[in-house]
C-alpha cells in the first residue's frame, strides 16, 4: 500500500528527477534530511509538505494522506543550462501577473552559507520549471526567474519570494542585483548575493543588505556577472 514517503517519491519522479540527490540539489533542501523523508527513516510535518508540494506540483494533502490526484508525468527535467543563470529557492511567489504565458526558466541553486553569511547561494544552472510571463516583460529577452534564497534583503524580498532578473553590467545605483562571484575552481559555481547597489567606485561596488543591516564591498575583477532585479513597476508594464 503506497504511503507518504512512495508518494513523495513518486511526485519527484514526475516532476522530472531522476534522483534524490538532484532535487535535493536543484531546490537547496538539505539531501540527507530529504533522503530520510523519501526513505520513511523520518516522517514529515504538514509545514515540509507543502514545501514538497509546491515544488513538485502537486497537493500537500496528496503528499501526506493521498487525498485527491496525483501528480501528472511531466518530461524529464533538464540537466546544466549555460546562458546566464539564476537561481530559485521553493516558497510562495508573491506577485500574480495577468497573462497566462509560462515560457521564463527558474533556474536551480545550492545553498549554504560562507562562514557566518548565510545569505550567499551558489548558482547551478539547472532548469526547474518554467513560470509565467510578467506583462511587462512580454518584449524582453534574455529574462530568468528566482527565487530569494535568504532573509538577508527582509522585508524587501522574503525568502521564498520569485523575483525576475536580466543580465546588466552596469546597473543604476539603488538597483537590486544579484552578484555572480568567478569561482574558485574550474567548472565549480561561484558564490552569489542578492543586494542593493550602494556605489560603484573605482572598480568597486559597494552594496547593501538589510538583514541584519551591513555593506559588502566586491571588486570588478571578483564578479562574473551582475543580474538587475526588475521593480514591481516594470513587471506589471507601468
Amino acid at each position: 500500500m503506497e504511503d507518504a514517503k512512495d508518494r513523495l517519491k513518486r511526485a519527484r519522479i514526475a516532476k522530472g528527477f531522476k534522483s534524490a540527490a538532484a532535487a535535493s540539489r536543484a531546490y537547496g533542501w538539505g539531501e540527507s534530511a530529504y533522503r530520510h523523508h523519501e526513505n520513511g527513516i523520518r516522517d514529515f510535518d504538514k509545514d515540509t509538505a507543502e514545501r514538497y508540494a509546491r515544488a513538485f506540483g502537486v497537493k500537500a494533502s496528496w503528499l501526506l494522506l493521498g487525498d485527491g490526484d496525483g501528480p501528472v508525468k511531466e518530461a524529464p527535467a533538464q540537466g546544466a543550462y549555460d546562458p546566464m543563470p539564476n537561481a530559485i529557492i521553493e516558497g510562495p511567489a508573491r506577485l500574480p501577473f495577468p497573462t497566462n504565458i509560462r515560457d521564463v526558466e527558474e533556474l536551480g541553486v545550492t545553498m549554504g552559507g560562507d562562514g557566518e553569511d548565510d545569505s550567499v547561494f551558489a548558482l547551478n544552472g539547472q532548469v526547474i520549471d518554467r513560470v509565467m510571463r510578467p506583462q511587462g516583460l512580454m518584449n524582453r529577452k534574455n529574462v530568468f526567474a528566482l527565487r530569494v534564497a535568504s532573509s538577508s534583503m527582509s522585508p524587501r524580498f522574503e525568502e521564498g519570494e520569485r523575483i525576475y532578473v536580466e543580465l546588466m553590467d552596469t546597473p543604476a545605483i539603488g538597483d537590486y542585483i544579484v552578484l555572480e562571484l568567478k569561482p574558485k575552481e574550474d567548472g565549480e559555481p561561484g558564490k552569489s548575493f542578492i543586494k542593493r547597489l550602494v556605489s560603484r567606485k573605482g572598480g568597486v561596488l559597494k552594496v547593501e543588505q538589510f538583514n541584519p543591516h551591513g555593506y559588502l564591498e566586491f571588486g570588478r575583477n571578483e564578479i562574473l556577472r551582475i543580474f538587475r532585479v526588475f521593480p514591481t513597476r516594470e513587471l506589471l508594464g507601468e
